[in-house]
């Protein structure tokens, strides 16, 4: 029998575009769970899980390392970071290195110079759930609704989705597991689509979860 399939995704963006040059480090602090404007799901653990990348107001001769363009961009080029050129510091911040003190990764930000940070889309931070191994839909706290599936590699450990809402005496629950049951069920003579349920970063939200207000989603893929 053909099953729907629900796919989730992690949000992780942060946008910055410079307003001056910057006199000692070149740090970005990505708004995490902790923060009341939410930027990322979840706390990242090291650089390598955000792609950084600059989009230069005008083109640059000297304030870009020769790892990029062999160090001469244009107006309105974008550039990719690498690894050494950037490093995760205390506090959820994003450094980027100066082309000063690093003159082949490192890039000098000007004003106007847009900065982008995104999520690595991962195994782990996206998935795509069947919908018949769904198991439950169960609230594990006024805010926080968890949707359990069967674990995807087989193991004992079931994968879950974490939805954190307001409260306003249960109703959000409602409103998540009947969207979740509508989904399942969706298009019942022709099942088998991929339904975006959640995709924040593409302001994609499923609209059950809207009416939730759903403000965060976490992922914990067996």
């Amino acid at each position: 029998m053909k099953t729907n399939f629900l796919y989730f995704r992690e949000n992780g963006l942060h946008t910055t575009t410079v307003a001056g040059a910057y006199g000692g480090n070149q740090d970005f602090t990505l708004l995490d769970d902790s923060g009341s404007n939410v930027e990322f799901d979840f706390d990242i653990a090291a650089d390598g899980e955000v792609k950084v990348e600059v989009t230069f107001l005008e083109a640059q001769t000297t304030k870009c390392g020769s790892a990029y363009s062999g160090g001469s961009v244009d107006a309105g080029e974008t550039i990719e970071i690498n690894a050494t050129g950037k490093s995760l510091e205390s506090g959820g911040v994003i450094r980027i290195a100066k082309q000063t003190g690093d003159g082949t990764n490192g890039v000098t930000l000007s004003t106007g110079d847009i900065v982008t940070i995104s999520l690595r889309p991962v195994e782990g931070t996206e998935a795509c759930f069947r919908a018949d191994r769904l198991l439950a839909v169960n609230s594990s706290s006024d805010t926080v609704t968890h949707l359990r599936f069967k674990s995807s590699n087989g193991g004992v450990t079931d994968d879950t989705v974490a939805l954190t809402h307001p409260d306003t005496n249960g109703a959000e629950f409602k409103i998540i597991a009947d969207y979740i049951h509508e989904v399942c069920n969706a298009n019942i003579t022709e099942r088998g689509g991929v339904i975006t349920c959640w995709d924040n970063q593409n302001n994609v939200i499923g609209k059950g979860l809207a009416k939730a207000g759903v403000t965060k989603m976490v992922l914990v893929v067996a």
